[in-house]
Parts: C-alpha cells; structure tokens; sequence
C-alpha cells in the first residue's frame, strides 16, 4: 500500500513540480535590473551588484532609494572626482569604501580586499566603481571565478563586459586566481 500511495501522491504533485521548475528557471533565465540612477558604463553583471565609471553626486541617492546600501570605490586619493564623493554617499545613506587600485601595482592585496567586501551579503547591494569601469572589470575576475564559481572564461566575458580592457589587469587578474586556486605557498 505504501508504495501505491507513493506513486498516486508523486503524480498528484508532477504538476505543481514542473510549474516550481518553470518558475525557477524563469527566475534564474530573467535579466538582472537595470543599474538605477544615471551611471558612466554601467552594468549589473550579477543580481546585487552595479558596476560603473565615475558616478554623479546625484547617483547616491538613486542608488540608496533602489535599495544599494554600500559604495566601493576603486579609485586612487588623487583622482579627482570632482566633489567629496564619501561624504555624497554618506548624505544619500550608502556605507562608503575605498580600495584604491593602481593599474601599474595592482596585485593580491587589492584583489583580496575586494572578494572580502563583495563576499559580505549584509552589506550589499553594492556599487563598485573607478573612472570608466576598466579597473571593475579587472577585480571582479578573481571574485567570479574565486568565489562565484564562474569558469575564467565566463568571468573575462562579464569583466569585459563590465569594462575591462587593459591586458595587463586581465593577466594580473588571472595569475592571482591561479596562485589562488594552487593553494598557499604555490
């Protein structure tokens, strides 16, 4: 009797199972909301994460009114942005960090930094940013492939996408993921 009923109660619910996987599937297949607010080369290359160029002051508070709670900031200190860009974020409520990222030093150190911030769901949705969305691209290699599971090649593609175009960010990139992925001291 206990297999019958098994059988009967398995049929009963196909249909409620193939519609939860349809759903599912819609849910994953469906592109991520457009970036809020008006943002140089911006992007969502995945759900929870805006990337961009230099963001207008006025940026902030689209963003924080979207849901964003947190801004990381790519940029080096002598970069001008032409207004106090913490203190615009901090008015329009986001959280504000800086990782300033030179293209000529950038290394493990930077690389961590950012995979440490994107890694924290608490803290996000997030903006990460720089001036034109090249050295985005670059960082969010290693979290991809590192910690989202994506193959190098999916990453290049959403890095490139996102604005990556410097070869020697993308190898830096790559060669930190390696290092990474043959374990301390390798």
């Amino acid at each position: 009797m206990g297999r019958s009923f098994h059988r009967h109660a398995v049929h009963r619910a196909a249909p409620a199972l193939v519609a939860a996987l349809a759903l599912a599937a819609t849910i994953a297949a469906a592109p991520p909301k457009p970036p809020p607010g008006n943002l140089l080369n911006a992007c969502v290359p995945v759900s929870g994460v805006v990337t961009s160029g230099q963001p207008e002051q006025q940026a902030f508070s689209a963003l924080r009114r979207a849901g964003y709670r947190r801004v990381i900031d790519l940029r080096l200190a002598r970069e001008d942005r032409g207004y106090d860009e913490p203190a615009a974020a901090k008015r329009a409520g986001l959280a504000y960090v800086n990782v300033p990222i030179d293209p000529v030093t950038l290394g493990d150190l930077e690389f961590t930094a950012v995979r440490v911030l994107l890694q924290d769901p608490k803290r996000g949705p997030v903006l990460v940013h720089c001036a034109t969305a090249n050295r985005v691209g670059a960082v969010l290699i290693p979290w991809l492939v590192l910690d989202r599971g994506r193959s190098e090649d999916e990453a290049l593609a959403i890095a490139q996408r996102v604005g990556l175009h410097s070869e020697p960010m993308k190898q830096k990139a790559l060669d930190y993921v390696r290092r990474e992925k043959a374990g301390p001291g390798r």
